[in-house]
């Protein structure tokens, strides 16, 4: 398993500034009204941040745990990764259009306050997001297990 890269989460919130930003800019010169990300939507964010963190925490511990008890499901466990990594990829996405909105309203002549903070809400939920679901993601990486220097003539015998 390989993680999520650092440039992959680069290229998407720099993607999502530059398709956002020019976004707000062709629909106002286009007469439309700019659009505001509700407060609702950072709160949002942060609580599917909060998810993801909640679902991986079984995988956690059954990965910490020395005695195994009881194993978790392989399933559930790939299932929270790729929930996992696909979170980490949205959310950087999504940090990156509100980074786009926020460069938009900040160019304006006229800055409006409260557009500035709901911006900001949706930036800070995103960025939970992202960080909530790549500490998701290494919690469900279990480590490789040692076979011994025995290799497959051992195992035979």
């Amino acid at each position: 398993m390989t993680f999520t890269k650092l440039s992959t989460l680069v290229i998407f919130a720099l993607s999502g500034a530059v398709v956002v930003g020019l976004g707000q800019w062709v629909a106002t010169r286009l007469g439309e009204n700019a659009l505001i990300p509700p407060i609702t939507w950072g709160a949002t964010l942060l609580l599917l941040g909060g998810i993801v963190l909640s679902l991986a925490w079984p995988v956690r511990q059954s990965v910490t745990r020395q005695v195994k008890t009881s194993l978790i499901d392989p399933l559930y466990a790939t299932r929270v990764l790729l929930l996992a990594k696909a979170s980490a990829v949205s959310g950087s996405g999504l940090a990156g259009g509100a980074l786009g909105v926020g460069v938009f309203f900040l160019s304006r002549p006229v800055v409006s306050a409260p557009a500035l903070w709901s911006v900001g809400f949706a930036l800070l939920g995103a960025l939970v997001l992202m960080a909530g679901a790549l500490v998701a993601e290494r919690w469900c990486a279990y480590p490789p297990e040692d076979t011994g220097s025995q290799g497959l003539e051992g195992e035979r015998s």
